[in-house]
């Protein structure tokens, strides 16, 4: 037997092994979502409207989350119902079965927090004052409360919970690092 078939014998042990290690790794658990590089600190203007999400939140992270690329470059909107809001959204084109996938993040004041038609709600603990899952007009969403500011985030059209809580844990630390550099 030659080197050739030794080396062929290799690689198809190397790919066996490979095959099987993938098999062991789908065990059918949900994978973890990816670990997100922080963002930089998030200074609140007192006019919510001037701020300019898209440069704070960059499009890499949101493609993290919703593991796919985007299609066109993030844009900036203002929350439905939600004057004098900031927000940014993301569109990462379709599915196979033709469903838009999206997300986007918002800053509000927190009264429109309060004010927000619930279906489906969940207390959710850990982020920011106070915070909720919610079956948003477009998507599930997270709502977060903070002392001056109110954050939402959404993912459609599959849920994505876990990526709900990374972006918006994302944006709160940013948000505190900011008021925290500024009482210095």
């Amino acid at each position: 037997m030659g080197w050739t078939s030794w080396i062929h014998r290799a690689c198809r042990l190397a790919g066996v092994a490979a095959v099987f290690g993938l098999a062991a790794c789908s065990s059918g658990r949900p994978a973890s979502p990816p670990a997100l590089p922080t963002l930089l600190p998030l200074m609140i203007p007192p006019v919510l409207s001037e701020l300019h999400l898209c440069a704070a939140v960059p499009a890499a992270t949101v493609e993290a989350v919703l593991g796919r690329k985007l299609v066109r470059a993030p844009d900036w909107f203002q929350y439905p119902d939600a004057p004098g809001s900031a927000g940014c959204q993301y569109d990462a084109g379709q599915d196979g079965a033709g469903n838009a996938l999206f997300a986007y993040i918002a800053l509000t004041t927190p009264n429109v927090y309060d004010q927000q038609p619930r279906y489906q709600d969940q207390p959710v603990s850990g982020i920011g004052d106070a915070a909720y899952f919610n079956n948003g007009p477009d998507a599930r969403q997270l709502w977060v409360k903070l002392d001056t500011v109110a954050v939402v985030v959404a993912i459609g059209d599959a849920p994505n919970e876990a990526g709900l809580k990374q972006l918006a844990t994302l944006l709160v630390d940013a948000i505190r690092a900011a008021e925290s550099n500024s009482e210095r």
